[in-house]
């Protein structure tokens, strides 16, 4: 799908596709990606069939009203903003917030309406005067994460990884500033600014890292991945002892 060019384009654009894109987007929030998302035809055509049903139900209830904002340019294909005020407010409302409202109503069984956690004192109590307060979220917990790989290279810098080759070879070091991870869509690689020395049995030797050494490895379906991030251990210590 192309980029709108031209103020009537633009216009078709938030009337026939935005409440369809906001309706696709919820519901891959709430329930996760379903095999029908990857359709983008049946995608697109629900997201229209939903957009031209809003705004024939605004013009039976608002008539005109809603678009006087809009007036007729000099070419055929052009549409001036005669209140921008008036234009702005009809948008904000009935394309985005009234379309994701119906959205997370129509996936409402996937949702969860739970306290955030400033909301609950210390001892998990709701506090007075806040109990109206709601976070939505995915019931299923979905996360629009494409991969395992790119979770574990985003919650564990300061780390140690080790990487354990098909081979049997181990190869490791200390994941800090100077590193840098590839993820998705590009093949899962790593670079490891810090490199130890280990043993066969995958145990850092020594204290200090190969000096000025960095290395580089391409991550194969065969190799296995090991992190340990001690911030991550103090943590769950912490956790425990409280």
């Amino acid at each position: 799908m192309g980029v709108p060019e031209g103020s009537l384009a633009i216009a078709a654009f938030i009337v026939l596709a935005l409440p369809g894109f906001i309706l696709a987007a919820v519901g891959r929030w709430a329930r996760g990606e379903s095999t029908a998302d990857r359709d983008v035809g049946l995608t697109f055509a629900r997201g229209t069939v939903f957009a031209v049903g809003l705004t024939a139900l605004y013009l039976v209830v608002f008539g005109a009203w809603l678009y006087d904002g809009l007036k007729p340019g000099a070419g055929a294909d052009a549409v001036v903003i005669a209140n921008p005020r008036l234009v702005g407010l009809a948008v904000l409302i009935f394309y985005v917030v009234i379309p994701a409202a119906l959205s997370v109503l129509i996936n409402w069984k996937n949702v969860s309406a739970d306290w955030p956690a400033w909301v609950r004192g210390a001892n998990g109590e709701v506090r007075r005067g806040f109990g109206w307060v709601r976070l939505l979220r995915s019931r299923h917990g979905y996360s629009s994460m494409p991969s395992a790989w790119n979770h574990a290279a985003e919650q564990n810098h300061d780390a140690w990884v080790k990487v354990k080759r098909s081979n049997g070879d181990w190869v490791g070091g200390w994941f800090s500033k100077g590193s840098f991870v590839t993820t998705y869509p590009e093949p899962n690689s790593i670079y490891i600014a810090h490199q130890f020395q280990m043993n066969d049995q995958g145990m850092i030797v020594g204290d200090d890292p190969i000096p000025g050494a960095g290395v580089f490895l391409m991550i194969n379906d065969d190799d296995m991945v090991f992190w340990d991030s001690p911030k991550r251990a103090q943590a769950e210590k912490d956790g425990s002892d409280g």
